[in-house]
């Protein structure tokens, strides 16, 4: 199976219930702890505004946004629902008051919108990953 261009964009547009699906495999980086960042952006500028990063890195979950040119409050939730050298899935699902994540099909958290769902113009993809597909639901 062909693998996705890391970093991985598409652009999107979001409502209550569109999902995002991400499945691939993490990589093991040279002396270090693989990572996944998944952001819901307003554009492909570096200096666009993130309605959601998230963040995995070492059974960690990095939640936060970035407005303004600055990053929000951070939130962290520990998990430790991925085994490394093993596949993955995620899944965002957007609901009325934030994004529902699902990883290898169970639900670890919600975050809260910060900004408009009508903002989100851009899926970024990144990280010490293989990807295999990105679906749009």
């Amino acid at each position: 199976m062909a693998s996705l261009p890391i970093p991985y964009y598409q652009s999107v547009s979001l409502s209550v219930g569109y999902m995002v699906k991400i499945k691939g495999n993490f990589q093991f980086p040279c002396g270090g702890n693989p990572e996944l960042v998944v952001e819901f952006c307003t554009g492909i500028e570096e200096d666009s505004d993130i309605a959601f990063h998230f963040r995995l890195y070492n059974s960690m979950v990095v939640m936060n946004s970035f407005q303004d040119g600055k990053w929000q409050e951070e939130k962290r939730v520990s998990s430790d629902n991925f085994v490394l050298g093993h596949s993955f899935e995620l899944r965002f699902l957007v609901l009325e008051n934030g994004y529902q994540v699902f990883l290898n099909n169970k639900s670890i958290l919600i975050f809260a919108h910060c900004l408009p769902l009508q903002s989100v113009k851009m899926l970024k993809v990144r990280g010490d990953v293989v990807l295999t597909s990105v679906d749009t639901l």
